[in-house]
């Protein structure tokens, strides 16, 4: 196997794990007890600081903070601190397993994305298959106003939220896919870090000073703050490496295998339930997922190597 695609592929599985299970997990777990502004700046900043300490003397800040990679900074901070806002928001408001299928969209929106904007070669065949992705997505966001299905779909709104979100994520990616060609894998995490600190400061102050919620120890915190830096850069970490080694759509793929994770983790851990609206709107979004990415002719074996990009 190609070392490149080999490492492509311990990125989208390790990212889709962690996204799928742990991260949520965490999010949750830790926003229960922290306003999720001050929680998303705790773990960011933390992170930086850590980044720094252990490769400033590599990465010298005039090296990082200059104009080649302002549009970076700019289109990180905005996409990946978008969705890392609304996720936290949205986490206690909906399932893991509805929240992750709605990033099963990924793949095909950095594609069409990435024809926009990174000059990736776009077909009427993909374009239909984002509609049909983004027609599954719509009937779990819009059929979990039943208070019916809210134990299986979650709710209206943190769906709706983590939709937006998902929209900034798929740009973060394709973009990091332009700029990250020239960059190693630790300086995209210590950039992508920067701009999520600087991204969320605003935001931690406001809740700071203009909410009733106040950061206080308790064990709880301390370890979903902890687990959550470590997994976090652990996460960028991997989906940087996909990205680097793999076309960008492909990379996106650690967003189609999340929810399987997010199912083991969900039905065990927090009861959810698997009901027909719901595995509708999955199979939809990852149909659409396979006939943009032309892997509907293929064999099982070719289907996996178009998904995983491995060659032989």
């Amino acid at each position: 196997m190609n070392k490149n695609k080999f490492l492509g592929l311990v990125g989208v599985l390790g990212a889709a794990f962690l996204g799928g299970a742990i991260l949520p997990s965490l999010i949750r777990t830790g926003t229960a007890y922290l306003h999720p502004f001050i929680f998303n700046w705790l773990r960011v900043t933390t992170s930086t600081i850590i980044l720094l300490i252990l490769f400033g003397k590599k990465f010298h800040y005039t090296a990082l903070l200059n104009q080649e990679n302002l549009p970076l900074l700019i289109i990180t901070g905005i996409g990946f601190g978008l969705n890392l806002t609304l996720f936290s928001v949205a986490i206690n408001h909906t399932t893991l397993i509805a929240s992750q299928l709605i990033f099963v969209m990924v793949p095909v929106a950095t594609g069409f994305l990435a024809h926009l904007f990174v000059n990736e070669r776009i077909t009427k065949q993909k374009i239909f298959g984002l509609l049909i992705s983004l027609v599954g997505v719509l009937i779990l966001v819009v059929a979990s106003k039943s208070p019916q299905e809210r134990s299986s779909l979650g709710s209206f709104y943190g769906n709706s939220l983590i939709f937006i979100g998902m929209l900034g994520y798929s740009a973060y990616l394709t973009f990091s896919k332009k700029y990250n060609i020239n960059k190693s894998v630790v300086e995209m995490l210590i950039l992508t870090n920067l701009a999520l600190t600087i991204f969320c400061s605003p935001l931690a102050l406001y809740a700071l000073f203009f909410t009733s919620i106040h950061p206080y120890f308790s064990w709880p915190i301390f370890i979903s703050v902890t687990g959550i830096i470590i997994t976090s850069m652990a996460f960028i970490g991997l989906s940087q490496l996909a990205i680097k080694k793999l076309p960008v759509s492909t990379a996106a793929f650690s967003s189609l295998l999340s929810p399987e994770f997010a199912a083991f983790a969900g039905i065990i851990f927090y009861h959810e339930k698997l009901s027909p609206i719901l595995i509708l709107s999955l199979v939809l979004a990852i149909y659409g997922v396979i006939i943009s990415t032309n892997m509907k002719r293929k064999n099982t074996i070719d289907w996996l190597k178009i998904l995983l990009q491995i060659k032989n």
